[in-house]
């Protein structure tokens, strides 16, 4: 790796940060490599992005994830109606290991839970925790697994207490 030495212009003389905006050095122009300066103003090193991992990034935005998606108010409601549609293979979160597509379905849960539906909350959680485990290599979506049990754990509280009542 590479070690650059900074220029005056990401520090001022008196010690107190710069807030203009500076543009990346390039340190390679192949790799891309960039030297930015984080809101500390450290300096960090970001990789770049090769024309073959480019290429990938554009056909999943425009061919897997159909571009830009145009959202009616609403559109959750239908998927709180029907649950099975939300693993149809014509779903938009069929691919769950997308962390956007995981979040978007975790959210019908969080929506069941403060409507007060929560034996169809506990049901759609417990679904979801079977199908995140197989994406939860080296803990990496942990605390969206120790999400839905929570979930699963206040709405059976819940279940419980209006049993007793």
């Amino acid at each position: 790796m590479q070690v650059v030495q900074l220029t005056e212009e990401f520090t001022r003389l008196n010690g107190v940060k710069d807030q203009a905006i500076t543009k990346p050095v390039s340190l390679d122009d192949n790799t891309g490599e960039v030297v930015v300066r984080t809101s500390t103003g450290k300096s960090k090193i970001r990789k770049g992005q090769t024309e073959e991992e480019y290429r990938h990034q554009l056909k999943l935005y425009f061919e897997d994830e159909r571009g830009p998606q145009v959202t009616e108010i609403g559109w959750l409601d239908e998927y709180i109606v029907d649950q099975d549609k939300i693993f149809s293979e014509e779903s938009l979160f069929h691919d769950l290991s997308i962390k956007h597509n995981r979040q978007t379905v975790s959210g019908i849960c969080h929506k069941l839970y403060y409507q007060r539906d929560y034996e169809n909350c506990v049901s759609l959680a417990q679904k979801l925790r079977d199908l995140f485990e197989p994406y939860n290599t080296k803990n990496k979506i942990h605390r969206e697994l120790e999400e839905l049990d929570y979930m699963i754990s206040k709405c059976n509280e819940r279940l419980g207490s209006k049993e007793l009542q």
